[in-house]
C-alpha cells in the first residue's frame, strides 16, 4: 500500500529538498483516528529519510476535552451574566415605577397639606 495514502508527502519532500529536519510536527492520521508527532530527518550519508512518530492521541483528546469544558464554562458564565443583567434591569424598572408613584403620592400629600 502506498505510503501517501496514509501520510502527506509534502513534509518528506521538503526535508529531502532542503535538508532541514521537521521536528515534532503534529499530524492527524484520519485512517487510523490517531494524532502523532512526527520528526523527519535526512540521513545524507545513506540518502534516506527517517521518520519517527510518537502517538499523542491521548494527550490530544485530553486537550480537546479541556477546551470543550472551557468553552462550556464560558458559555454558562455568559448565560448567568445575561440572566443577572435582565433581573437587574427588571428591578431597576420596578424601582423606577415605585419611585415615580411615591413622588406623585408625596406631591399630592404636600399639595393637600398646603391647601389647608
Amino acid at each position: 500500500e502506498p505510503i501517501i495514502r496514509i501520510l502527506d508527502p509534502k513534509p518528506f519532500m521538503d526535508v529531502q529538498r532542503t535538508g532541514k529536519a521537521v521536528r515534532d510536527e503534529k499530524v492527524y492520521l484520519a485512517e487510523y483516528d490517531k494524532y502523532v508527532e512526527q520528526t523527519i530527518v535526512l540521513d545524507k550519508e545513506y540518502k534516506a529519510l527517517i521518520c519517527i512518530m510518537r502517538d499523542v492521541s491521548d494527550e490530544e483528546q485530553q486537550k480537546q476535552r479541556k477546551e470543550e469544558l472551557s468553552r462550556q464554562t464560558v458559555e454558562t458564565a455568559d448565560k448567568v451574566v445575561d440572566k443577572q443583567m435582565r433581573i437587574v434591569q427588571e428591578i431597576a424598572s420596578l424601582l423606577g415605577e415605585t419611585a415615580a408613584e411615591t413622588k406623585i403620592a408625596l406631591t399630592k400629600l404636600k399639595e393637600s397639606m398646603s391647601d389647608e
